[in-house]
């Protein structure tokens, strides 16, 4: 080999050298850029581990509280929530039993509650930054652009003041990304068993972790976007593809998603929903660095500005319209679609006609939600993956002269992370302020109580559950609960109680053990057809060993048979049994798909190497 062929290879080696070191350095950027923006706008919580949270923070810290409680020290799950308004099933409500099933749940088992809910809400905020930053990757190879989508919705205004207000069940956005990533792998011509199986799990977690709102908004983001799909691309893998994700997702799902149903069935959630949004108001939500929570920068109404605010700033509207602007490819032009959809979805009931109006009304799923600017964060979330790829293109297209280009551009995303952190932040501020009392004494036995019986040092606008929970007292007039009619327990200063278990007739009742999903009575001296009433309201989740349960007065009651016995009542969710069955069938059902992907695999590679 001649001298000068060396010279040229050294050189060629040099520039691809130096070109794996620029692309590197652009990567790491980027994964500095998603911490850096998580951390910025979590770090008030972090200065501070010992207080609560404002607002809805109480409530939600009770639901988990519930679930450490009956762990620990009843080691049973939380089927049934004896403290809140007499009882109600907690499993059976979207906003109960959320760390079970769940990565966080050894947090809450083994650490101080304080310290759990920030590190869940973290942890939650690094999976949905993560999920944004793998989903980005789906539609460019810029490491730059993928740093956008992150900079743009992971912990953008709306984050903040939604997490700031208690709404826990906005964390579980966190899993959209992860659904929609996937799904977008599962669904290519070599699409892999792992992608379904891992999407399905997804949707899944969006079951599990309450989320009211992310999990409709998903499957329909997921709907539009295999439905504009099967139309551009003239197949019907997309819709297949999603229709079996889908399934699997439900039946992964059925130990929560039954009971679900059951408790809306029972206890219907319909709001009503004429909330709208102008488009003066709508610039300023995305652009005024005035975003406290208790700001309001627009004329908007009803409810706080936890509501509407979603602080992405001008240079970030200014990325998206851009986005928008750029020529996309075809599976972008359809997310364009859905993610302008889901902009007008968010400007709410503005006419008779307007798309959330008739969303509301013959979608049910949707009669039990309001606030439509919600529909703003996952729209950010599209738009910025439109826009992602779109810059992306050009960023790698001048790259192939100047290799330092997607560095350059990932350092310039840098400052628009921290600008969207630095407002994010301002209402994380103010939320953690909540100081518990220095002693709160636990009752010896179980009882209810009309009002909340203890308070932090400063109160806040409701009365709080989660002290009641410490203090084994059960609360009647409570929130945070399905809005169910059936309420029939009594506070123990009611001149009606007659005892927590009592025998409507003759004889004589006796609390033998007590756990919150169920109670062991010792009866003496009851008359054949008497009644046994356990102070607890009534579901029909609960069953006897001995005898008939029925509703006394809203209250759980057993038929009792004459003389002596012993009657253990127990809660079971209904439709509990069924969902773990499905989910059983369905976990089978992955696992055969898998084993046969890998044997038709192992036999091509086997038939290849022949």
């Amino acid at each position: 080999m001649s001298e000068g062929s060396t010279e040229a290879r050294t050189d060629a080696d040099q520039v691809l050298w130096r070109g794996r070191l620029l692309r590197r350095a652009a990567q790491l950027t980027a994964l500095a850029t998603l911490f850096a923006a998580v951390f910025s706008t979590l770090l008030p919580w972090l200065r501070s581990w010992s207080t609560f949270g404002f607002h809805d923070w109480d409530v939600q810290t009770s639901h988990r509280e519930l679930v450490r409680r009956g762990l620990l020290q009843h080691g049973e799950l939380p089927w049934w929530n004896p403290f809140a308004c007499g009882g109600f099933p907690a499993w059976g409500f979207v906003e109960g039993g959320t760390i079970v099933v769940s990565p966080w749940l050894p947090l809450y088992l083994t650490l101080p509650m304080s310290v759990a809910l920030r590190l869940e809400t973290l942890g939650m905020a690094l999976l949905g930054a993560f999920g944004a930053y793998v989903l980005a990757g789906r539609f460019t190879r810029s490491f730059a652009a993928r740093a956008l989508v992150v900079a743009l919705w992971a912990v953008n205004g709306r984050f903040g003041l939604q997490t700031a207000a208690g709404h826990t069940w906005h964390l579980a956005y966190a899993w959209m990304p992860w659904c929609l990533a996937f799904y977008e792998q599962a669904r290519k011509p070599d699409g892999r068993a792992r992608d379904l199986v891992l999407g399905a799990g997804a949707l899944a977690m969006l079951v599990y972790g309450g989320g009211i709102y992310p999990l409709p908004h998903t499957a329909l983001l997921l709907g539009l976007y295999a439905a504009g799909l099967a139309i551009t691309e003239r197949s019907v893998r997309p819709l297949s593809t999603l229709a079996l994700m889908g399934t699997a997702g439900i039946g992964l799902s059925a130990p929560k998603l039954l009971p679900l149903l059951d408790g809306f069935g029972k206890a219907p959630r319909l709001i009503a929903s004429t909330e709208r949004l102008d488009l003066g108001a709508f610039l300023t939500t995305l652009t005024s660095r005035q975003q406290d929570f208790y700001d309001r920068p627009a004329r908007v109404t009803p409810y706080g500005w936890h509501e509407w605010g979603m602080y992405i700033g001008v240079a970030g509207v200014v990325v998206l319209l851009v986005g928008l602007a750029l020529r996309s490819e075809r599976r972008e032009r359809v997310l364009k679609l859905v993610g302008l959809l889901f902009v007008v979805l968010g400007f709410g009931a503005f006419h008779p006609s307007a798309p959330w109006t008739l969303l509301h009304e013959h979608v049910p799923v949707f009669r039990s939600q309001h606030v439509p600017s919600r529909f703003l964060y996952p729209a950010v979330l599209i738009l910025g993956l439109v826009a992602a790829a779109s810059l992306g293109r050009v960023i790698l297209r001048q790259a192939v002269r100047r290799p330092w280009l997607d560095l350059v551009a990932a350092l310039a995303v840098v400052p628009l992370a921290l600008d969207i952190a630095a407002v994010a932040q301002l209402p994380m501020r103010s939320a953690m302020w909540m100081v518990p009392p220095d002693r709160i004494p636990e009752a010896e036995s179980f009882r209810f109580v009309k009002d909340p019986p203890f308070q932090y040092k400063r109160r806040d606008w409701a009365g709080p559950m989660y002290l009641a929970m410490l203090g084994n007292t059960g609360v009647l007039n409570c929130y945070g609960t399905p809005p169910f009619d059936r309420r029939g327990a009594l506070s123990m200063r009611d001149p009606a109680h007659r005892g927590e278990v009592f025998v409507e007739g003759k004889g004589v009742a006796r609390l033998v053990s007590w756990t919150f999903n169920s109670a062991t009575i010792d009866v003496e001296e009851a008359r054949a057809g008497d009644r046994l009433v356990y102070n607890m309201n009534f579901d029909e989740g609960w069953r006897a060993d001995r005898g008939r349960v029925v509703n006394q007065g809203d209250r759980v009651a057993v038929e009792l048979p004459e003389g002596t016995s012993r009657i253990t009542l127990r809660y079971r969710p209904p439709g509990l049994l069924a969902g773990l069955g499905l989910a059983a069938v369905t976990g089978a059902g992955l696992f055969g798909l898998w084993r046969r992907e890998r044997r038709l695999r192992g036999g091509a590679r086997s038939g290849g190497a022949a």
